[in-house]
């Protein structure tokens, strides 16, 4: 094809991490008027249709997802000696947030040489505050647990390999109450693989109809595809939720029957603590109370202990706060018994406690997303997590890559007809 260059050279101004430049090229375009279709300078740099090169975008990114957009821009000044405005580091976010929740769709399927011995798949929620579209002015005193919120769940998934580890349930006890006795147990193997996403609930088009779907289900489809893509014929598939009945019930419309569902102990074990607490006067049998039932469940009694609970209601005549406590406690186990196999888990060699996407919930949304005083739109609480998950999944870099050639080569089509020029 031909392309007709224009009669002028043009003012380009491009800004890295250097400074601020300036240079001038002609275009090529089909016709008067019509598009531009090639500007060689900008095609061989590979450079993008913004002002601000690659690189800025992405050193930039490096400090807005560890602190306030305000913060980030005074840290990248004293780095850099460069000011850059809020609401551009804000644009920048949206803009490579969004391509990020598309990277996190076909993150790179790792070697299954580097792999464990076990797949785990995993979930939690967390919620996330947004600003409000019509706040209503509070009064300085009232309370925080009446002023009102705008939070929306945002439901982490994750999905991390990793190999056999055995222990006993004396060991997970003395986990658990942080006994400085106990024998130092053996070195426990670390997660490979870890992949990261987070996801709000969705509204598709489905012709002239609107189709809502949950986070959680946004989560679990995402979820399959990667047990799909990195599960071996021979692996076991572990679910590890806490006690949220709508990820353990949206997740069962998912993933393979073949898993092998286990309930976090932590939470169990606060179940536990709680019925102690009505039972038990002092903190040392509280203590006792809660380590021998946690030792019965661990060693395959769980039936035993939701039996004897609902049986020391019955003798000690319990009554209102205190008989809805034990019964939602009994419930609670009950609900998950088949969930509660751990002498089972544990001789299997199998995690029982969610510490990875715990971890997540903590660091990778409450440590940015709720700072003091921050709100957030949907768009943009969407997009610094999804830099977020890419960062805490350990893809920043083949991220940051695939970004550029992709949007290089949307840009630029024409690139190759200058490689002899």
């Amino acid at each position: 094809r031909e392309l007709r260059r224009s009669s002028s050279t043009e003012r380009r101004r491009l800004r890295t991490i250097f400074g601020e430049h300036e240079f001038r090229q002609y275009e090529y375009s089909a016709g008067t008027h019509r598009p531009i279709e090639l500007r060689p300078i900008d095609a061989r740099l590979g450079l993008s249709p913004r002002i601000g090169s690659y690189l800025l975008e992405e050193f930039t990114q490096l400090f807005c997802v560890e602190t306030a957009f305000g913060q980030a821009a005074r840290n990248f000044a004293t780095v850099f000696h460069q000011e850059v405005p809020v609401d551009t580091l804000e644009a920048i976010a949206r803009r490579m947030g969004a391509a990020a929740e598309t990277y996190a769709d076909a993150l790179p399927t790792p070697l299954a040489a580097e792999e464990g011995e076990l797949l785990v798949a995993t979930m939690d929620a967390k919620g996330v505050p947004l600003i409000q579209e019509f706040p209503v002015p509070v009064k300085a005193f009232e309370t925080r647990r009446l002023r009102p919120g705008n939070r929306r769940m945002a439901t982490l998934a994750g999905v991390y390999s990793v190999d056999r580890h055995v222990r006993t349930a004396e060991q997970i006890v003395a986990a658990l109450f942080r006994d400085e006795s106990a024998a130092e147990p053996s070195r426990r193997p670390e997660p490979r693989g870890k992949h990261l996403t987070v996801h709000f609930p969705e509204v598709y088009q489905d012709g002239e109809d609107q189709v809502t779907s949950t986070g959680a289900i946004e989560a679990c489809c995402w979820l399959t595809s990667e047990v799909a893509s990195r599960r071996r014929s021979d692996q076991p598939l572990l679910l590890l939720i806490d006690g949220d009945h709508r990820l353990w019930d949206t997740a069962a419309d998912h993933l393979p029957d073949d898993r092998v569902e286990i309930l976090d102990i932590v939470h169990v074990s606060s179940y536990v603590w709680e019925a102690a607490g009505v039972f038990c006067t002092s903190q040392k049998a509280r203590e006792d109370f809660t380590r021998s039932r946690l030792l019965t469940i661990l060693r395959g009694g769980a039936k035993s202990v939701i039996r004897g609970l609902r049986h020391m209601a019955t003798a000690r005549d319990l009554r209102g706060d205190d008989l809805r406590q034990i019964t939602t406690v009994a419930n609670y186990l009950d609900a998950h018994v088949e969930r509660l196999r751990y002498d089972e888990h544990l001789a299997a060699g199998y995690p029982i406690a969610t510490g990875v996407i715990e971890g997540a919930c903590r660091h990778l949304v409450k440590d940015r997303m709720e700072r003091s005083g921050m709100r957030w739109t949907l768009r943009g609480a969407k997009a610094m997590l999804n830099l977020r998950a890419v960062i805490a999944s350990g893809h920043w870099d083949e991220f940051q890559t695939q970004r550029r050639e992709q949007e290089v080569q949307e840009l630029h089509p024409h690139r190759a007809a200058l490689q002899d020029y």
